[in-house]
């Protein structure tokens, strides 16, 4: 007989078989002794008695055990059983078991803020989440100075999760500077153990109550009415800082478990000793509290996933899948593809040894190569080599992790076709690349206004870099000046897609830079990655030292060469009179750069020229393309 809470606000007593499964499954026994009514277009659960209701979401039936373990002698299930209550999915605690609270500091007068307007279905599902969120005490009727606007939050599943835009409350709050483990910690737990398990914590935040004096902070004004919340919620800027402090306290004293916000690792040397470890950890969740996601987590196992890595008793590696796409990665039929791909391994370059030895054979495939299309005749000795690339990569480690006594910041460009990122930190009076990140947009994005461009560049590369980003203090910097405002706008004036970025990049950071161009030479290059795939830069500046009609514009002072640096170590010459980085093309290459260029979309003269002279710069680019 168990005790089964549902958010209605009442027990319901009832005899269940205690199975192994993914999910519970209740009949129509217990429905019917309780006058419960099943609502599956609105996915949810109503009360006859009281009209109170919960909402849940339609899964997909599993076969899978939600407890999987390397040895059956190891008993899982009587483990999780002996604390009944921390695998019961209950929103709110009915009993808050600590002292801890979430206090929101900030500088300012209270910002407040107009209601949105929604169209109907949207209205109806934001009136249902607010009534499910009032019945399990998660938020509370509020008459607050203070109100943000309401934002429906999309989620996998295509719902919607309703959310404060807490931009402006984020941009006045006082930074909590408790420390996210870095995550390179968890590797000094790791030495000589056998055995893993990860804990996901149920619905971590709401844990956690927000001060009393601080609730009204976190008011939310909608079209039916103001409310603030109760407990911690989604998007705050310091909620991650007070959870680690929170989860530290917990757990502390516990030398082989290791917390990550809501991920519980836990390595043993042992079996037996796994199952001490882990009766300890459920012990500690269990009095203060805490709910597990059971179908999240992972028990006694040899190898398992935690924060981007393959753990395993050999040591820890990054995911395979992170590499698949290069094990994956076809022979190239001609030189345009092996362009590509040697591309690809000059920007790991720093993560391969000896490099340059052990692509050679590839890179004589482009010498005098004219045309891009050309098919490659392989021989045995360049297929080995090309294999053992892709094996290098695969198996490279990964750049050293940030040091959080550094200043830190995120440099992000975005091109027509493609993002850039890199996350450096500043060290020896200079800032050093720690990480890098480029992804190509899609038919879609590439449409988008060059605002909305950068914009996506600086949301997908936080997101990207969130364990390094996480509980850091940093500064986004940016060639497109008018993103410098964007946390300063009123908050109705951004589009919905907009709101949402702008809403998530807050809580890690408000502190948006300008840069000029010319200064921000790494994001906007790994931001042109498709164009520097066909183009090869190294080839253009060793030209360039020898060209004489480079020498004589140097003397012109209508522009502003400079040399910037590439990925190799060599020099290229551009020119940055204008708002672009403009590379300087010697005569041997610009029937090639011509060709390039009007093979991406065949644009007449007038649109040639316009392009050419926004990306290049030589003598009489006019002229050539008109011949």
């Amino acid at each position: 007989m168990l005790n089964l809470d549902l958010g209605l606000r009442r027990d319901l007593q009832f005899p269940f078989i205690i199975a192994d499964v993914t999910k519970g499954i209740l009949g129509a026994d217990f429905l019917h002794k309780y006058n419960l009514l099943v609502d599956i277009n609105k996915k949810k659960i109503i009360d006859g008695i009281t009209n109170l209701f919960v909402l849940g979401d339609i899964t997909a039936i599993s076969n899978d055990n939600v407890i999987s373990t390397l040895n059956k002698s190891l008993k899982i299930s009587n483990l999780l059983l002996k604390y009944p209550e921390i695998s019961r999915p209950n929103l709110v605690p009915k009993e808050i078991k600590h002292d801890v609270k979430h206090f929101i500091e900030t500088n300012g007068q209270p910002i407040h803020a107009k209601a949105r307007q929604l169209d109907p279905k949207r209205l109806e599902i934001a009136k249902e989440e607010f009534t499910f969120m009032l019945n399990n005490e998660i938020i509370r009727p509020s008459n607050s100075q203070w109100s943000s606007p309401l934002h429906l939050a999309t989620k996998k599943d295509g719902s919607y999760r309703p959310c404060g835009d807490y931009r402006q409350l984020n941009a006045q709050t006082i930074p909590d500077r408790y420390p996210i483990p870095r995550l390179e910690d968890f590797h000094q737990i790791l030495k000589e153990t056998k055995i893993f398990s990860k804990i996901d914590l149920f619905k971590a935040y709401f844990q956690i109550p927000i001060a009393e004096d601080h609730k009204c902070k976190t008011a939310i004004i909608t079209p039916f009415g103001l409310y603030e919340f109760n407990v911690m919620s989604f998007g705050l800027k310091n909620a991650p800082a007070t959870f680690q402090r929170f989860i530290h306290e917990v757990l502390r004293g516990l030398d082989l478990v290791f917390p990550y916000l809501d991920d519980i690792l836990i390595a043993s040397k042992r079996n037996q000793e796994h199952e001490i470890h882990l009766n300890l950890v459920l012990e500690r969740l269990n009095t203060f509290g805490f709910r597990i996601n059971i179908s999240k987590s992972v028990f006694a196992v040899e190898e398992i996933e935690f924060l981007g890595y393959l753990i395993t008793p050999q040591g820890s590696r990054p995911l395979p899948d992170k590499v698949q796409a290069i094990m994956n990665y076809k022979r190239p039929e001609n030189i345009q593809d092996l362009r590509t791909f040697l591309g690809i391994l000059n920007f790991y370059r720093r993560y391969l040894k000896d490099s340059a030895k052990n692509q050679a054979l590839l890179h004589e495939y482009l010498k005098g190569s004219k045309k891009d299309k050309r098919k490659i005749q392989w021989t045995d000795e360049a297929e080995k080599q090309f294999e053992k690339c892709k094996n290098d990569l695969a198996n490279a480690t990964l750049l050293s992790f940030p040091n959080s006594e550094l200043p830190l910041s995120l440099f992000t460009d975005a091109s027509d076709t493609a993002i850039g990122a890199v996350v450096q930190q500043y060290e020896n009076s200079t800032w050093q690349p720690i990480a890098f990140y480029s992804k190509k947009l899609n038919d879609t994005q590439q449409k988008y206004s060059t605002y909305d461009r950068e914009l996506l560049g600086i949301y997908l590369s936080v997101k990207h870099f969130e364990h390094y980003l996480e509980g850091r203090t940093f500064t986004i910097y940016t060639d497109h000046k008018p993103l410098i405002f964007a946390f300063h706008q009123k908050l109705d004036k951004a589009a919905p897609r907009q709101a949402r970025q702008l809403n998530y990049i807050s809580q890690f950071s408000t502190d948006i830079k300008y840069i000029k161009g010319e200064n921000n030479i790494v994001a906007d290059t790994l931001s042109r990655v498709t164009e520097v795939s066909s183009i090869d830069y190294d080839q253009i500046a060793d030209e360039q030292t020898q060209d004489e009609e480079l020498k004589s514009l140097q003397t012109i002072t209508s522009l502003n060469l400079k040399e910037y640096p590439l990925p190799s170590g060599k020099y290229l010459w551009c020119d940055t009179s204008t708002s672009k980085i403009r590379p300087y093309i010697p005569q041997a290459f610009r029937k090639k750069i011509f060709h390039h260029i009007h093979g991406l979309s065949h644009p007449g003269i007038k649109s040639t020229i316009k392009l050419m002279n926004s990306k290049f710069i030589w003598p009489s680019i006019k002229k050539d393309v008109q011949l």
